[in-house]
């Protein structure tokens, strides 16, 4: 094994908790970036140690692609390949987040998914927190797809591992209780790509805005929530973080596009937040 190659692994391995202690700081000692918070309202008084205790599997991801490059995949190194193995990880990554999200809303399949849920408010160390059979079914949906593309079309290492250092950095982004883009995020770059706000709406209400990086598939299969944008300039005004886990915005139709068949509808909520004051 070639040192990038090692230093690669190691750095997919340890980003994600590396990011998430960043955060801690960043919130402890209010850095300037920590103080446009999302939800104000605490964490569970567990939370930040149950979720240290799930992110333990975290690095498996770093192994993973590790067994798939011991048996000779991803092993093209020319600069071409690592742009169209780049290209190739992002889009599938986003539909193999999106419909696997989706499906782990499901009643049969919720089990899997439940423990990264019960952060309902995120903190810190939310986006390194998922059981260990979701980490599996994410990782190794991604990786044996392109693995299969391998077969046929070489793929390159350094693309893949590429992706995977902005997947961590945008997940722990997306994980963090506070809005880190502008206030003119939405007007550009924020009509295509997601944002913290967009993920922890999905964590308060429990459903929809499943997508990883974009809003795309969430707006062709009409999962996002139509108070998203109006949350997020709240944010920037005098009116400042929300107080409520289902608090909506204005506009009381403001809900899913479609039937929420695959959310509350077939799964109950298992966290009642009403429990918590999270009900208006």
């Amino acid at each position: 094994m070639s040192v990038p190659v090692a230093a690669a692994l190691l750095l997919i391995a340890v980003l994600g908790h590396a990011m998430a202690f960043i955060w801690c700081l960043a919130a402890r000692h209010e850095w300037k970036l920590s103080r446009r918070t999302i939800y104000a309202l605490s964490f569970k008084h567990d939370q930040t140690r149950r979720e240290l205790r799930n992110s333990l599997h975290l690095p498996m991801h770093a192994a993973i692609l590790l067994a798939f490059l011991s048996v000779g995949f991803f092993a093209n190194r020319d600069p071409l390949s690592f742009v169209y193995s780049l290209f190739l990880t992002a889009t599938w990554a986003e539909i193999w987040h999106y419909a696997s999200h989706r499906a782990f809303h499901l009643r049969a399949l919720h089990w899997i998914h439940v423990e990264h849920h019960k952060s309902q408010v995120n903190s810190p160390f939310t986006a390194i927190s998922f059981s260990l059979m979701e980490k599996l079914v994410f990782d190794l949906g991604l990786l044996g797809l392109l693995a299969g593309i391998d077969c046929f079309v070489s793929l390159n290492f350094f693309g893949v591992a590429v992706w995977y250092v902005g997947y961590l950095a945008i997940n722990s982004f997306a994980h963090a209780n506070f809005e880190l883009k502008s206030k003119h995020y939405l007007r550009f770059l924020g009509r295509m790509f997601t944002s913290t706000t967009y993920h922890s709406l999905h964590h308060a209400r429990y459903t929809s805005n499943y997508g990883l990086g974009t809003r795309v598939l969430d707006r062709i299969f009409g999962t996002e929530w139509q108070d998203y944008e109006r949350v997020y300039d709240r944010l920037f005004s005098e009116q400042g973080p929300l107080t409520r886990l289902r608090q909506r915005i204005d506009d009381p139709s403001a809900k899913p596009l479609v039937s929420r068949s695959l959310d509350t509808a077939q799964l109950g909520n298992p966290f009642d937040v009403s429990r918590e004051g999270g009900t208006q």
